[in-house]
């Protein structure tokens, strides 16, 4: 038994025939058995490594199941918060297209995947799961939103587009009472030079979000233009 689940693992990245038919025969006679000592499943490795080959045959050809899909590991993620962990795009829009409610599922610290590709900063996840349908305003268990995250990440550019669209979340604090701006005011290496004067009440007056947008932009347009351009050249890609 443990050859074969350390096999798994190691067949797990590789898109080759013979380890994708190892992994479906694993699962056939294992299931969603942890693999390793963290609590993984055979789901949660290609969703890691972006083994889109697997997910296809495992899920396409339904050998997996619900519930499955939404085996936790010991931190409670899911394999679809390992792939927005890693920006895994494609295997996570396979998983969403078998299972929606997905999106709604927390680890243990309350993270949905949304928060988490949040918090790595991984865009295109981030927008795949804003299309189906993720509560952007769900808090962790220690109060901090998607906001909060992509502050503490330093995202400003998807900070600013997900406030422009949310603007309620600028006044949604952690159990603290800090809120995301109070975590911007706290990141001056980020800014223009002369910002710190805008900085000093930043959070501390009750803007209104549209000036809180106009802050933002004013305090991080280095930031924001590195990243809007970064953005701007995958969309091209595409």
């Amino acid at each position: 038994m443990a050859t074969s689940r350390t096999e798994a693992y190691n067949f797990a990245p590789n898109n080759t025939l013979e380890s994708i038919e190892f992994l479906c025969n694993f699962w056939r006679e294992q299931g969603a058995e942890p693999i390793d000592e963290r609590g993984n499943t055979v789901l949660h490795f290609p969703a890691i490594y972006g083994n889109v080959d697997a997910f296809t045959k495992l899920i396409r050809h339904g050998l997996v199941n619900s519930d499955q899909l939404k085996k936790q590991n010991d931190m409670g993620n899911t394999a679809l918060h390992e792939a927005a962990r890693f920006g895994q795009k494609d295997g996570a829009e396979i998983m969403l297209r078998n299972e929606r409610d997905l999106v709604s599922l927390r680890n243990n610290l309350g993270e949905t995947p949304l928060y988490i590709a949040a918090a790595y900063g991984k865009r295109e996840v981030f927008t795949l799961l804003e299309n189906f349908n993720s509560d952007y305003m769900m808090s962790r268990h220690d109060g901090c939103t998607v906001l909060h995250a992509l502050v503490l990440g330093r995202y400003y550019y998807l900070a600013l587009t997900t406030m422009e669209s949310y603007p309620d979340l600028a006044h949604k604090h952690k159990e603290n009472g800090v809120t995301a701006l109070h975590l911007l005011a706290k990141t001056p290496s980020s800014f223009r030079c002369g910002s710190s004067d805008v900085l000093r009440n930043l959070g501390t007056r009750p803007f209104l979000p549209l000036h809180i947008l106009e802050v933002m932009v004013y305090v991080c347009i280095p930031a924001i233009y590195v990243e809007s351009r970064s953005f701007q050249r995958y969309r091209e890609s595409e």
